[in-house]
């Protein structure tokens, strides 16, 4: 039935029951949060909150009829006063006298009633506590189903909305609700609550969010007309029962259905041979039935990003999950991984869509329309426009399977509204989060508080990283299980010690384990020449390497500096004649999104797999934008100085695709430090991209070297870099820039951590009261330090 305000009068006895627009709404939701249990909760969720309500029988039918309950506090005289003609109409004088006391003067700003969303939770906490509930039951039931606007109430709200009486209606205005709850639960065929064990149900947290989520979403399906639309009708339970039809048409329409793709890495993948890596994850995965956390570490090359899928393909089918959200660290990154994975759903002939969930998607599909080569887009994307309209904002992942940035995961634990809402759309999926090793500290603390909640919630997560300090791997291991097993980080199982790479790890309720696997040719025994270059040499140097035909990538770590060269690159071969200049392309994050898609596809036809490469040779002048995401090959590399466990990513271009022996051998060139007899110095502003800490510790490992091996020397640089103060020695010269620089890390990472901590969620364990979920609510565009 419609929602809409001018429609909702209260139900009266005098004429006989009637479907008013109350007792309409009601029905519907009930009926659609039947239908969505399966769809939306997650299994550890769905088991917590049946097993909560299993003393009283028709568990199920129990959850659904309190989740529709949730509208009870309209049935007031606050409510009732907003459309006061329509309402005393429908009154006898008392109850009419009732709602005009409380109107809205003429000429006042600002509602100052009570939210009916307070006055459902006192009643129901009152309700359920006559029904023999015991008081914590009746509180964190009241209290979700009272923040299906997104906050919940907190104590202090509902006992000053119990004073409120006018607002309320006191002991009259209750009998008429408690009316209501009657036959509401008459006519879905539930037990009289005195014959029922309400004193044995018992709701812990995890099933408390899934329940005030799962109000929430229904409410907001059943709001829609077009939906349910307004009937005047009669009779009670034929309307139940057509609400429950209308229930199932609406969630068909948006799209609510499981992703099944095959489990198997040969069946998801046809024609693609695994490579190690991705063996060992089918075999750790594949017959897994619990909620579990894999991190894989692997070089650039070694197929992470596919052994995710079928990690999470294998969990999704042996776990009963609606789907997977894959996480990457740049709308860029994420725009890339829609194009791989629309790619895969095509080829499997597969009919679910893939969400494209960032804060520029509908931008960024909008213009891909609209562009005849838009990969994935079709007449089907066209057609599904008002699915594509209700996955935004708070709703974007509730779809069943999502590609967008990590923010948009760590946003459900920032304190904010309906934040319970973005944690249980996760909770039914597994998480993907690729480039874990990418965050600074502000975010990996809100990613550790995440996995504690998606531990909690039985969610399943499989993380990426080429290089991970082993350190950093035990924290993300205890966060998730900590989570899962109801403790804090520090009480969880110690985990298993694997000093190889590349290496898999695993983690349930068990004690975590780490398997290495193998790597393939391409990858064995990689040795990269180590080179200095002076910034006043860059040119030369790029135009050295491209004279033969090479194809050659400059990356700087300011967009300053990879303007200036891209000035001076160009410059010079404007010089050169025409058969002799080398291809010059330029990128950085500062362009505007169409251009910097038409150079990533200039770049993509050129250096991708299979690519034409110019045979004049090349000269790709970026920023770190080409750290991560585009799936590139390049003969050589100047880089500016950075963190070893950057350079090793960057470094992962080079012969990315083919070994060829007349390649020459792989070249890393290091600009953009100058050595002094006091310690080196770094370009002006790069601080405000590294910390001149990580640098120093970086360059005191690097600066005597002339080659790289790896993979093999990638866990020991890594551990080195960020392991105790001292895995690195101060060099000789060193120490005044050394103490500053590492007072200065110190500070900055302790007021990282602070931030982070004014923004997230309590940790599982120790939720105390719901409201404590959303009070004091933080904006969630603060998933990164400013």
């Amino acid at each position: 039935m419609s929602t809409d305000a001018a429609l909702w009068a209260a139900w009266a006895k005098a004429g006989g029951s009637q479907c008013h627009p109350l007792m309409g709404h009601v029905l519907d939701t009930a009926a659609v949060a039947e239908r969505l249990m399966e769809l939306v909760l997650g299994p550890r969720c769905r088991e917590e909150l049946r097993a909560a309500f299993e003393p009283l029988g028709q568990a199920e039918r129990w959850i659904a009829t309190l989740c529709g309950l949730h509208d009870l506090g309209k049935y007031s005289p606050t409510f009732q006063g907003l459309q006061v003609e329509l309402a005393v109409a429908r009154f006898d004088a008392s109850a009419a006298a009732d709602v005009r006391s409380v109107r809205k003067r003429a000429g006042l700003g600002r509602r100052i009633d009570t939210p009916h969303g307070l006055v459902t939770t006192l009643h129901l906490k009152d309700l359920l506590l006559r029904w023999g509930a015991s008081p914590d039951t009746a509180e964190v039931l009241a209290v979700a189903l009272g923040g299906h606007h997104g906050h919940f109430p907190d104590g202090a709200a509902v006992r000053q909305a119990r004073r409120e009486v006018n607002n309320h209606g006191g002991h009259r205005w209750r009998g008429w609700r408690d009316d209501l709850v009657s036959e509401v639960l008459a006519v879905r065929g539930l037990a009289e609550p005195s014959e029922t064990r309400w004193q044995d149900v018992h709701v812990s947290v995890g099933a408390a969010v899934g329940f005030a989520a799962l109000t929430t979403i229904s409410d907001w399906i059943a709001s829609d007309t077009e939906n349910f639309p307004y009937a005047d009708g009669r009779d009670l339970p034929a309307y139940a029962h057509q609400a429950e039809e209308l229930a199932v048409l609406a969630v068909d329409r948006l799209g609510l259905r499981p992703w099944t793709p095959p489990a198997r890495f040969g069946e998801l993948f046809p024609g693609k041979p695994p490579r190690p890596v991705q063996v060992l994850v089918e075999q750790m995965t594949l017959d897994r039935d619990e909620p579990s956390l894999i991190i894989v570490e692997a070089p650039t090359g070694e197929g992470k990003s596919k052994a995710a899928l079928q990690a999470a393909a294998a969990l999704m089918a042996k776990n009963d999950l609606m789907g997977t959200y894959v996480a990457m660290p740049t709308q860029a990154t994420s725009n890339q991984m829609l194009i791989e994975l629309e790619e895969l759903v095509a080829e499997l002939g597969d009919d679910v869509t893939v969400r494209l969930i960032h804060s520029t998607a509908k931008d960024h599909l909008s213009e891909r329309a609209t562009t005849p080569t838009g990969v994935g887009y079709d007449e089907q994307q066209e057609g599904d426009v008002g699915a594509q309209e209700w996955f935004t904002r708070k709703k974007n992942l509730l779809a069943p399977v999502g590609v967008g940035t990590i923010d948009q995961a760590l946003k459900a634990v920032i304190r904010s509204g309906h934040d319970f809402v973005r944690l249980a759309a996760l909770a039914n999926k597994v998480v993907v989060i690729d480039e874990v090793h990418a965050y600074d500290t502000y975010m990996s603390t809100l990613l550790d508080r995440l996995l504690a909640w998606l531990g909690r919630l039985g969610t399943s997560v499989v993380m990426l990283s080429a290089t991970l300090p082993s350190g950093r791997r035990q924290e993300l291991v205890a966060a998730w299980q900590s989570g899962l097993l109801r403790c804090l980080p520090r009480e969880v199982p110690a985990m298993e010690p694997c000093a190889g790479y590349p290496r898999v790890s695993l983690a349930g309720t068990g004690r975590p384990v780490a398997r290495a696997a193998g790597v393939s040719k391409l990858n064995t025994d990689r040795t990269l020449r180590l080179s200095r270059v002076r910034d006043e040499d860059v040119v030369d140097w790029a135009l050295g390497q491209a004279a033969g035909g090479r194809s050659v990538v400059v990356m700087h770590n300011l967009v300053r500096r990879a303007a200036a060269t891209h000035a001076a690159v160009e410059k010079r071969i404007a010089a050169q004649p025409k058969a002799l200049r080398p291809r010059l392309i330029m990128i950085n994050g500062r362009l505007a999104v169409g251009a910097r898609r038409v150079v990533e596809a200039e770049l993509q036809a050129a250096f991708g797999e299979g690519g034409e490469r110019p045979r004049q040779g090349a000269i790709v002048v970026s920023t770190q934008v080409l750290e991560q995401g585009l799936d590139l090959d390049f003969d050589a590399m100047l880089s500016d100085l950075a963190p070893v466990d950057w350079l090793i990513q960057r470094a992962g271009r080079l012969h990315r695709h083919s070994r060829d022996a007349a390649r020459g051998e792989p070249v890393l060139a290091i600009a953009g430090v100058v050595d002094t007899e006091t310690g080196p110095l770094f370009p002006p502003y790069l601080e405000t991209v590294y910390a001149p800490m990580t640098l120093l510790r970086t360059w005191a490992l690097l600066h005597h070297r002339t080659s790289l091996d790896l993979p093999g020397e990638v866990p020991g640089l890594v551990d080195a870099l960020y392991g105790a103060p001292e895995a690195i020695a101060c060099p000789a010269g060193w120490e005044e820039a050394w103490r500053v620089a590492a007072e200065k890390l110190e500070r900055k990472r302790k007021t990282a951590e602070r931030n982070a901590r004014l923004m997230y969620l309590p940790h599982p364990s120790a939720v105390a009261h719901l409201s404590e979920l959303t009070r004091h609510s933080k904006h969630t565009g603060r998933t990164r330090d400013r």
